[in-house]
């Protein structure tokens, strides 16, 4: 089974499906490519992401399918409760 990851190329990252030449979107981070990516499998139930870096190196993450990711903030300064 093909897992999500996230790849540099051409000075932006690609969120894609391993062996699939055609990206899900294009991002000018890392940080970007990877938060979409963890939205993408959160969607499609994909429970692994692996991550490309810069240097070659691969790391593997996790997605838990539910976790709705960070709560969502109040506005800056506003007291909460």
């Amino acid at each position: 089974m093909a897992h999500l990851e996230v790849v540099p190329q051409s000075g932006r990252w690609l969120v894609r499906y391993e062996g699939d030449p055609a990206s899900i979107s294009e991002h000018d981070t890392q940080d970007d490519a990877i938060a979409d990516a963890r939205n993408h499998a959160r969607e499609f139930p994909e429970p692994i992401i692996r991550v490309h870096g810069l240097n070659g190196g691969v790391h593997t993450m996790i997605v838990d399918p539910d976790h709705d990711g960070p709560p969502s903030r109040s506005g800056l300064g506003e007291a909460m409760g």
